[in-house]
C-alpha cells in the first residue's frame, strides 16, 4: 500500500482509493481496526494525497453482512473519506439487501458517509445488473446517504459487452454518486485488463454524459485476467511496478484529456 501511494502521488494523482476486494487483494477483518486507519490516512497525508472513498465489497444479503459493513463504515470514517463502494448482491435477495441497508442508515447518517452500490462485472442475476435497476433500487431507498457507484468496465463486461456505459447511465444519472473507469482489450483469448483509454470501453461517450463535478476513480487491476471471459483470477506472480507506473500515467493522461477536451467544447 505504503509504494501504491507514493506512485499515484508521483504520477500526479490527486487521491488514492484504498480497495479490499477478495480475490483483488489478501486481507482479512482486523485490517478495518481504528489503528489500521489511522495509519492508512497519515500515509496518505505524507504523500499529499486525499481520501475520498473506499472499497469494500461485500454480500448484503449475507448473514454477517451487517457487522462486516459497520466495519468498514468506521474504517472509511476514520480515513476521512466520504464514499464507501460495495457490492449488494443477488435480485433474489432483494429483502435482504434492503434490510442491511436500512438497518446501516442510522450510522452512514452519523458517520457522514455514502454508502455508493457499484455495479458487477461477471456473474448474472444482480440487484445492480443495470444502471436502470439500480437506480430504482435507490429511489426507492430514498436516502442522500445511499448512491450508485458506477463502474463503467464493468457495464462493459456484466453484459457480454452488449452495452457500453454512456448507454447504460443515461436512465440513472440522477442515482449515481461516485463513477469508476477501468478498461479490457478484447481479443478471441478474452479480456484482458488495461490502461483506461487502451481497451475497448467508449469513454469518449460515456464522458460526454458524465456530470462534470461527478467524483470519480481509475481502477487497474492489471494482475487480474479473463480468459474466454471467465470471471476474474489473479496471476500467481505480481504485475512489476514499472507495467503499472505506465498504465497508470497513461490512464491519467488519457482522462485529463478527456477532461480537457470538455472543458474547450463550453
Amino acid at each position: 500500500m505504503e509504494l501504491a501511494i507514493k506512485e499515484i502521488a508521483a504520477a500526479g494523482g490527486g487521491y488514492v482509493e484504498p480497495a479490499f476486494i477478495r480475490g483483488y487483494v489478501d486481507f482479512d477483518e482486523s485490517m478495518f481496526a481504528d489503528s489500521e486507519a489511522s495509519k492508512l490516512r497519515q500515509t496518505a497525508d505524507n504523500a499529499g494525497l486525499g481520501i475520498n472513498a473506499v472499497s469494500g465489497h461485500l454480500d448484503l444479503s449475507g448473514p454477517d453482512a451487517l457487522d462486516a459493513l459497520s466495519r468498514r463504515v468506521t474504517f472509511a470514517a476514520g480515513l476521512g473519506a466520504k464514499f464507501l463502494m460495495t457490492n449488494a448482491g443477488p435480485m433474489t435477495n432483494r429483502a435482504d439487501i434492503r434490510g442491511t441497508i436500512d438497518a446501516i442508515l442510522p450510522r452512514l447518517e452519523q458517520a457522514g458517509i455514502v454508502l455508493a452500490l457499484e455495479n458487477p462485472g461477471q456473474g448474472n442475476g444482480d440487484l445492480l445488473g443495470n444502471a436502470r435497476l439500480g437506480a430504482s433500487f435507490i429511489r426507492e431507498i430514498g436516502s442522500r446517504h445511499v448512491c450508485l457507484n458506477h463502474d463503467a468496465g464493468n457495464v462493459f463486461t456484466y453484459s457480454d459487452e452488449a452495452t457500453q456505459p454512456a448507454q447504460d447511465i443515461a436512465a440513472a444519472l440522477d442515482a449515481v454518486g461516485h463513477a469508476h473507469l477501468k478498461d479490457v482489450i478484447s481479443t478471441d483469448a478474452g479480456w484482458a485488463f488495461c490502461a483506461v483509454g487502451d481497451g475497448s470501453v467508449d469513454y469518449e461517450a460515456y464522458w460526454a454524459v458524465l456530470p462534470p463535478t461527478l467524483p470519480i476513480s481509475i481502477e487497474l487491476p492489471l494482475r487480474l485476467e479473463r480468459p474466454q471471459r471467465r470471471d476474474p483470477q489473479r496471476r500467481n506472480t505480481p504485475v512489476d511496478v514499472a507495467t503499472i507506473r505506465r498504465a497508470l500515467r497513461r490512464s491519467l493522461h488519457f482522462v485529463n484529456l478527456l477532461e480537457t477536451a470538455r472543458i474547450s467544447a463550453f
